[in-house]
């Protein structure tokens, strides 16, 4: 339930999860909702200044256990989701909005009240006219407290440290890279970088990651510090195919590829649309898989980088093949006059899950590198014209 669309959360969900994950860091249980009268602020806070996390209302725990002991739910109430979100949007700076859903006990007039916080890149969160920043502890019975002046400063401070961890991970992979990775010159290539925004600590150890490819990937793959890599490189029938996947213990996931060009009539180098949304959506599959597998909750970035593009032309055989021009004018065939073009978008873990929101991460992503070709994705018809497009390529 932690990356699982909040829409398709069913009974059977909540029973799984109850059963699997004890009172902690990242979850709470409440049996009414008398418990959580005044305390939304406190605990969306404490989630959202920590790792995360859930809590469910309408659940009894054994707290000497710790265990769940029944999901008798809470009688039904009109609009209590939208006094979760109020009362966090109200109580809490910076804001919070938290994710909520109403799930109905089965054979029951009763219900469970989901609620989902991300990690916040905005952390520290305040409450109680901005005096008192609340963490999580862990306890049962004290599940959250007040953040002494050191965790404070820390959380300050780590939106600044996490960049220069994010840039010494990116350092190390590029210059693996660059071993690796030698594509023909004036061959156009692709980099696309899934990462969370403030990657300050490790989300999965290199073991688990190794684990995870081992079944998702061929045997290429070969353990490097703090991860794994994967090189797909030149074969018989692709002389200048060129590859290379990185997964690494932060939540970076790394993936350059060498690009196709097409040729007609010996006149110009083209480069397939195509490509960009088959190896996007294959980066997205693979982050999806690796957040999965560490249950990581919080706000991440996926960037694009095009090398070598400038004087190249666009095109999109595939939907000429299949004579449907879902593209609009891209067989005017747009240059670009970049020699390189990047372009990134923030996002939650969870709206990979979700269809539509991934399609729209997609479009903002295409709709960024298709302006560098000259392609007018701020007229409204264009920009419907690359969203169907992409509709019919995840479909």
């Amino acid at each position: 339930m932690f990356t699982k669309p909040i829409n398709e959360i069913a009974f059977e969900d909540i029973e799984s999860f109850c059963e699997e994950w004890p009172e902690g860091v990242r979850v709470e249980y409440k049996l009414d909702v008398e418990e959580i009268k005044g305390k939304i602020p406190k605990i969306v806070s404490s989630f959202a200044n920590d790792l995360g996390g859930i809590f469910l209302i309408g659940v009894e725990a054994d707290q000497v256990r710790n265990e769940v002991i029944s999901i008798p739910g809470v009688p039904q109430q009109k609009g209590i989701d939208e006094k979760i979100q109020k009362s966090a949007l109200d109580g809490i700076y910076p804001a919070v909005i938290p994710e909520v859903k109403i799930v109905n006990v089965p054979d029951s007039e009763n219900m469970v009240v989901v609620v989902r916080v991300d990690e916040s890149v905005q952390a520290p969160h305040a409450i109680q006219n901005s005096t008192r920043i609340y963490i999580r502890t862990g306890s049962i019975t004290n599940p959250y407290d007040l953040a002494d002046m050191d965790r404070i400063n820390y959380m300050f401070k780590r939106r600044e440290d996490s960049q220069v961890v994010a840039r010494q991970i990116l350092d190390r992979i590029e210059r693996r890279t660059g071993h690796r990775f030698r594509p023909a010159p004036d061959r156009p290539d692709l980099t696309i970088i899934a990462q969370p925004v403030f990657p300050y600590r490790p989300v999965i150890s290199a073991s688990d990651i190794y684990n995870l490819c081992e079944t998702k990937l061929s045997s290429n793959i070969r353990r490097v510090q703090g991860g794994i890599s994967y090189v797909n490189g030149p074969t018989h029938f692709e002389p200048n195919r060129m590859e290379y996947f990185e997964f690494n213990e932060y939540g970076v996931v790394y993936r350059r590829i060498v690009l196709s060009v097409l040729n007609y009539d010996g006149k110009e180098d083209m480069v397939d649309l195509r490509q960009f949304l088959i190896h996007i959506n294959c980066l997205i599959e693979h982050t999806m898989d690796l957040y999965k597998k560490c249950e990581y909750l919080g706000n991440i970035e996926i960037s694009v980088k095009l090398q070598e593009v400038l004087d190249k032309r666009l095109t999109d055989q595939f939907a000429r093949d299949n004579t449907v021009n879902v593209t609009g004018n891209l067989y005017a065939k747009p240059k670009c006059n970049d020699t390189e073009v990047f372009t990134s978008i923030q996002c939650f873990t969870r709206d990979l899950e979700n269809k539509d929101k991934r399609k729209d991460i997609v479009e903002d992503l295409m709709c960024q590198l298709l302006w560098a070709f000259n392609v007018a994705v701020d007229k409204p018809n264009i920009r419907e014209n690359v969203g169907k497009r992409i509709e019919w390529e995840l479909s």
